[in-house]
């Protein structure tokens, strides 16, 4: 630069113009830097635009991937399917004797599994049974087990015939059953948590707007009354009755052994009432012992250190083990549920255990207050009736005694049979 000023500009004038030169090229050099800046900001905006613009878009592709894959798809397969019935002139040949369970089956252990799995072990030696799931994974101690079929539609795998057990009403239902020729639907009405408006708002997606007839079979007269009273068969959740039975020289006569009072339920909040820990406590006071199988996290909070308090995991022991180690079963649910059945108090009651429940279940029918087992509505009243059995042996055993008897008249090889009977109408 200095060069070429000597070059170009006389002797005279150089200083004059090397201090105008300084004076435009700094701020000239300022301005290059903020424009060159401004131009790397622009670009940052840029890359962050067009990464945005990548996570939407493929986003979007997944979404309207679901979209195919759930609705589209389906629809437009099962029109398919049905235009070439159509033009074949014939329906596909119905079996009387083809029954299809169809269950959400999330968990081996859950009340809805568990009631479709005993039905399929029920009517398995009487029809062509089948089971059917429309989610994409079936638990491996299910899979194992039984021979569970998945639902998907555009390749035609749906029952197409028969009679249809929908066991639960809370698991959606797909639109595949539109194209279905069933001789028999059946609902099983098994849950709490859906309105009136949401239990005919089912009926009529299963009768496919009032063009098929549908038959409800309902837990308990509790989920009959919650439904409107609206016709129906009540039946009780079968359990096994060889499988449940009283513990064999139970040790609970000595007077050495400590009373002990079960619970068994999943790790739920809504399953526990918030104040069975301080229940629990004060008969932890009176010398009683507690067992808790799926606490929930807040009973772990209150419960974990006390010495005679087990908390065991859900699950974490075979049912009929567990309570048959037990002198007593406790069961009370939060108040913003309402137990529709609770098989597990059949199975105490199988288990020749003197039940001591709150009066607002479903299971409530089965229970005559002071006979085969307790019913209370109040915190102390359960804390009396628990130290009253701790007390007196005798009238658990009695209790107990009736409690079996129930829980073999409730599950009757006449029972069954009747059971039997229905699905097979």
């Amino acid at each position: 630069m200095a060069k070429l000023l000597n070059r170009l500009v006389p002797a005279p004038l150089r200083p004059p113009v090397r201090g105008a030169a300084l004076f435009v090229v700094r701020p000239l050099q300022q301005r290059l830097t903020s424009t060159w800046r401004r131009r790397k900001r622009l670009i940052r905006r840029v890359r962050g635009t067009r990464n945005r613009l990548k996570r939407v878009r493929r986003k979007l592709h997944k979404a309207l991937k679901n979209v195919w894959r759930r609705q589209v798809k389906q629809r437009v397969w099962l029109r398919i399917w049905r235009i070439h019935l159509w033009r074949k002139g014939e329906c596909p040949v119905e079996s009387d004797k083809e029954i299809h369970l169809i269950s959400s089956l999330v968990r081996l252990h859950t009340g809805n599994a568990l009631r479709t799995l005993h039905l399929y072990d029920e009517l398995k030696d009487h029809a062509e049974v089948s089971l059917w799931t429309e989610r994409h994974w079936v638990p491996p101690e299910i899979a194992e087990r039984y021979p569970v079929k998945r639902i998907i539609p555009e390749r035609f795998e749906f029952p197409k015939t028969g009679t249809f057990v929908f066991v639960g009403t809370r698991p959606p239902i797909g639109p595949w059953h539109r194209h279905t020729y069933p001789r028999r639907i059946i609902l099983i009405h098994n849950s709490d948590r859906l309105t009136l408006r949401q239990f005919h708002r089912k009926l009529r997606q299963l009768s496919d707007g009032g063009r098929r007839e549908v038959e409800v079979a309902y837990a308990s007269e509790l989920t009959k009354r919650k439904a409107g009273n609206h016709p129906g068969y009540v039946q009780a959740s079968l359990i096994d009755l060889d499988r449940f039975i009283p513990a064999d020289n139970k040790p609970s006569d000595s007077p050495s052994v400590i009373f002990t009072v079960g619970r068994m339920s999943r790790a739920d909040p809504l399953k526990h009432h918030p104040e069975d820990a301080v229940l629990y406590r004060r008969l932890v006071e009176e010398g009683c012992r507690v067992r808790i199988m799926g606490p929930s996290p807040a009973l772990k909070a209150e419960l974990g250190g006390l010495e005679s308090v087990t908390l065991l995991p859900a699950y974490a022991q075979e049912a009929h083990l567990f309570l048959q180690g037990l002198d007593c079963f406790f069961y009370r649910t939060s108040e913003k549920y309402l137990e529709p059945s609770a098989r597990v108090v059949t199975e105490a009651m199988a288990c020749g255990l003197p039940v001591v429940c709150h009066k607002s279940g479903g299971y409530a029918q089965w229970i005559d207050n002071g006979r085969n087992g307790f019913l209370f509505e109040t915190q102390q009243e359960a804390l009396e009736l628990l130290l009253r059995l701790k007390e007196d042996r005798a009238l658990r055993g009695k209790v107990g005694r009736e409690a079996r008897r129930t829980a073999e008249e409730l599950f009757s090889d006449a029972v069954r049979s009747e059971i039997v009977e229905f699905y097979l109408r």
